[in-house]
């Protein structure tokens, strides 16, 4: 029941305790937040280019649906990533409120941000002539 310095040993394996438990959650939410930086790069360059694109009249069809579509995603990804480098900077006895919290405002910003796309219509329609 107890090792060789006197303490009292576990049965389980060592990959089951609590510190490598721990371990393993921060290597996840470092990795989320690596994959969110990555994302956000790739839609917020394509974001912007395709709204330049817009701007000047070309591909006009093509780069105004890119243009309406990537914005929601881009949001969402700046968002995870931004939540994710605050979380990641928390203690680990202090993460469980603030995640919480963080997790409520992403699903409120995603919330409005699709009401807005949805339900609040355009000034104008670029589809039209």
């Amino acid at each position: 029941m107890y090792n060789k310095k006197g303490e009292l040993a576990s049965h389980f394996p060592e990959k089951y305790t609590k510190k490598a438990l721990y371990e393993d959650n921060v290597k996840t939410t470092e990795n989320l937040k690596k994959v969110a930086l990555v994302l956000f790069l790739i839609l917020g360059i394509t974001h912007i280019i395709s709204g330049l694109m817009f701007s000047n009249g070309y591909m006009l069809p093509t780069s105004m649906v890119v243009n309406r579509v990537l914005d929601i995603p881009f949001a969402i990804t700046g968002v995870i990533y931004a939540f994710m480098a605050l979380y990641t900077s928390l203690s680990e006895k202090n993460r469980k409120i603030p995640g919480i919290v963080l997790i409520t405002l992403s699903l409120l910003i995603f919330l409005l941000l699709l009401y807005i796309n949805l339900f609040i219509p355009d000034k104008t329609s670029f589809l039209t002539p």
